[in-house]
């Protein structure tokens, strides 16, 4: 086993470096504004590869057995069959009107939050946008985001979820965010999209660090590193 490790681990890096390439090209192909892509080709970019493979890992992508199969999909999204099943793709999922309401979103919730106008905690809304907005990538978010359409939105004037929660959002209506926060509190949608968000600060180091303490054979050294930390240092 731990002479196939190098091999794994070169296989690995790899297979990552063509996912973020393909995810590129795919953007490049998009129906998206330019600023979209600019800041989401950006994100792609400086991406760590620990949070790409816990992505990859969290939406079930095989992204070694792709890299393997098919090695060359980046170059094949630019071709004209490549670029209209990557923009199918898109529609099917209903990304372009989703990034299109974010953006709006995202401007009203700053806006209401430096009046201190948001009607529930600023959490509470940071998990809902998002758990609406990945509504499509996992079979537990499918069956949220019916439960959240039957509390948004107008039978007889449906919409976008998220343009129905900003609606919601600016018309101050807590009775149904608290009960989309319901709905979400506890159910297994609702810790896939705490993981995701607690990575996501992670990376932005927006959340308290991660120690992790191995046990080893003590030294002076250690000692008088443990010393330190739970004394506080000297002033040499």
């Amino acid at each position: 086993m731990k002479d196939d490790l190098p091999t794994y681990n070169s296989e690995r890096t790899k297979a990552i470096a063509w996912l973020r390439g393909v995810l590129t090209a795919m953007l490049e192909v998009s129906p998206l504004s330019y600023q979209q892509k600019k800041r989401t080709a950006r994100f792609l970019d400086r991406m760590p590869d620990w949070l790409m493979v816990n992505w990859a890992e969290a939406l079930n992508i095989d992204y070694i057995g792709g890299c393997t199969m098919y090695p060359d999909m980046a170059e094949k999204v630019n071709s004209d069959i490549g670029k209209d099943l990557a923009q199918r793709y898109l529609e099917a999922h209903d990304a372009v009107p989703a990034g299109h309401c974010l953006d709006q979103l995202g401007s009203s919730v700053v806006k209401y939050a430096h009046g201190s106008r948001l009607p529930i905690d600023s959490n509470m809304i940071e998990k809902q946008v998002c758990a609406l907005a990945w509504s499509g990538c996992t079979d537990d978010s499918l069956i949220f985001a019916e439960k959240a359409r039957d509390i948004l939105s107008d039978p007889e004037k449906p919409n976008h979820p998220l343009v129905d929660y900003q609606i919601a959002l600016e018309q101050g209506d807590k009775e149904k965010l608290e009960k989309l926060d319901n709905i979400l509190t506890g159910g297994r949608y609702g810790e896939w999209v705490t993981c995701r968000l607690e990575e996501g600060k992670r990376y932005l180091g927006l959340d308290y660090p991660i120690f992790r303490i191995h046990f080893v054979e003590r030294t002076p050294q250690w000692d008088a590193l443990w010393e330190n930390i739970i004394k506080g240092g000297t002033n040499d």
